[in-house]
């Protein structure tokens, strides 16, 4: 039982406690006192999904009807159906409004369904009256009539499903030549509602769930606005990415580790981008395309480039200030590989790169277990093995031993996994 569970027995229980005359009633006010108010009553996330989910799929069934039987439709009644779903969204979200707005169930489903009738409204208007338009368009429209639902019903999965929405747009506008920097602009909508709902601290679970969400449409976001120079800045776009994400999630985030998103893709990012730096085919293709060598076209993505990269050197050298050595260890890599990219092929030849990045991941991994091994955390021990077995496989895949050899040392590391676990349990058993 947790502590909330906890009081919330003992308040039901006072009552009955000084009617008994176990207790008086100036103990349990001194009780009341000492635990505060009382727990409210737990919502459940469960109901709350399983009411988006319903409504999504009552307006997706309502859809599905009304096509069936399109094409036997007048315009006239064309045209009335196309409004209809939106209409019956717009009356279940005022109902809504009015009698239920207390209820995270309600609410979610009703922007939910209002979300989906939007959609279905545009796309069977613009059917038929055979409207000029494309998939982009749409999506776009779409996504950008959303975003009043999720700030009027404080809702989370409309503000999941417009960043899904606002991706898919980058995607297919990156193939249609759209301007799709405007990513970020789009992606910055709902930030003031996300910042709220993380400051919640009622809400853990339901920001848990935005923010990863968050986290990976700016990951892929950030590779499909830049495509037009990707191939040249890709590694330390990426790093710089990752740097800010890990450096900056400690101000904000929840203290366990899957409600932290975005530290959790910062640190795994960067050892996933440097170990793909061990490789010397990746350093030869980034000196077939010098970082240097850009066109004045690709200005927005070099400055994109150039914000990340700053960012990521503020708050390293924080971190820094701080003392706090072994994240800082993940802030050095965005700074470090754009100095050796931008390093001539004399300075810093492909041998010396290569040795650098192995090394570096070999200290990471050796720091991390470390520290975990110092504070007894079993999380960050296997994290600090799981970086040093990371770098032995790829070694192994890109090297010439037997496999007879590469099988006998992948027991070995396993070995070592269970018996470092087994040797922190057990101090931990006796402490």
């Amino acid at each position: 039982m947790s502590k909330k569970d906890c009081v919330a027995w003992l308040y039901r229980e006072l009552p009955e406690l000084v009617r008994s005359r176990v207790l008086d009633e100036g103990v349990a006010e001194g009780l009341r006192d000492h635990y505060g108010p009382a727990p409210g009553r737990r919502r459940s996330l469960g109901l709350v999904i399983c009411a988006a989910l319903g409504a999504l799929l009552v307006g997706l069934g309502i859809i599905l009807l009304l096509a069936h039987n399109w094409a036997d439709l007048s315009r006239l009644q064309r045209t009335l159906l196309s409004f209809a779903p939106l209409l019956m969204g717009q009356l279940l979200a005022g109902w809504t409004w009015l009698r239920r707005r207390s209820s995270r169930a309600w609410c979610e489903g009703a922007a939910i369904s209002l979300l989906v009738a939007i959609g279905a409204s545009i796309a069977l208007v613009g059917q038929t009256y055979h409207i000029s338009g494309d998939l982009p368009r749409f999506v776009l429209v779409w996504m950008l009539l959303a975003v009043p639902l999720i700030y009027f019903f404080d809702a989370v999965l409309p503000a999941l499903l417009y960043w899904l929405g606002v991706t898919w747009w980058c995607f297919l506008g990156a193939w249609d030549g759209l301007p799709v920097m405007f990513f970020w602009l789009l992606v910055a909508l709902p930030m003031p509602f996300w910042w709220r709902l993380v400051a919640d601290k009622k809400r853990t679970l339901a920001a848990a769930w935005l923010s990863w969400g968050l986290a990976l449409c700016l990951a892929i976001g950030l590779g499909v606005s830049t495509h037009d120079s990707l191939e040249r800045i890709w590694a330390p776009l990426y790093l710089a990415f990752f740097a800010v994400c890990f450096l900056a999630s400690d101000q904000w985030q929840a203290s366990a580790a899957i409600r932290r998103p975005f530290r959790l893709l910062g640190s795994w990012g960067t050892v996933g981008i440097i170990l793909v730096m061990t490789f010397k085919d990746v350093w030869r293709e980034l000196l077939w395309h010098p970082l240097s060598e850009a066109s004045w076209s690709g200005w927005p993505e070099y400055l994109l480039l150039g914000v990340l990269l700053l960012l990521a050197i503020g708050l390293l050298v924080r971190r820094m200030i701080a003392g706090q050595w072994l994240d800082s260890l993940f802030g050095l890599a965005a700074p470090g590989l754009t100095m050796a990219i931008l390093a001539s092929p004399q300075l810093l030849p492909i041998g010396a790169a290569l040795l650098l990045a192995n090394l570096y991941v070999l200290v990471l991994g050796g720091a991390m277990l470390r520290e975990g091994l110092h504070s007894g955390l079993l999380p960050r021990i296997n994290a600090g093995l799981g970086i040093l077995s990371a770098l032995i496989a790829v070694r192994f895949f890109d090297s010439q031993l037997p496999f007879t050899v590469r099988g006998v040392l992948f027991i070995l590391i396993g070995l070592a996994f269970l018996a470092v676990n087994l040797l922190v349990k057990r101090r931990e058993v006796r402490a």
